[in-house]
């Protein structure tokens, strides 16, 4: 197995451990913006040092070859860590979702973001409260289901792979290994 696969797995497997420890702890389950701190920092790292090993071991590679062990390290990371989430947010702790679908139908029993809701969106201007908050919770339904968080995830982190290898691609060849 090549070493930025490698890393790749190992950098999965760091984020999933401390997601399952933020579990098991029963910390900052319902705030997410560590976790996801936490997998930018690691899917980035493991970009970094994937392509800076392979860098090491191969001369000569063009900015393509950079991307392409940039990307050998972000997709192991980004498939793994999304399939987790599939069953993190399904089966492990589904009352995550249970929770932000509670908090929007409680915001929808106060007449006040009812009104506020008519007047930010056009297509809600017609629409009775009951259809309202039946269109609210349609989406928000769908938005908070296991498998949609899965597909965004996934292309969210495959994305952000490619930004971080073209970036990190780009830094190793200007600073760190001195190309033109």
């Amino acid at each position: 197995m090549r070493f930025p696969v490698k890393v790749g797995l190992i950098s999965a497997a760091v984020w999933i451990a401390a997601k399952m420890l933020g579990l098991a702890l029963n910390w900052n389950l319902d705030d997410i913006r560590f976790f996801v701190i936490l997998n930018m920092l690691l899917l980035t790292s493991a970009v970094a040092i994937g392509m800076y090993v392979a860098k090491r071991q191969t001369i000569g590679l063009n900015l393509m070859q950079d991307v392409k062990n940039g990307m050998t390290a972000g997709v192991p990371y980004a498939l793994i860590v999304s399939v987790f989430m599939y069953f993190y947010y399904e089966k492990i702790y589904p009352e995550f979702n249970e929770k932000k679908i509670a908090e929007i139908v409680e915001k929808l029993e106060k007449p006040e973001n009812i009104i506020a809701l008519r007047k930010e969106n056009i297509d809600m201007r017609n629409k009775s409260d009951r259809e309202i908050k039946k269109v609210v919770l349609n989406n928000t339904e769908s938005i908070y289901n296991a498998k949609f968080t899965m597909l965004v995830s996934v292309l969210a982190l495959l994305i952000y792979s490619t930004m971080n290898s073209l970036l990190v691609a780009i830094i190793y060849r200007r600073v760190v290994f001195r190309e033109i």
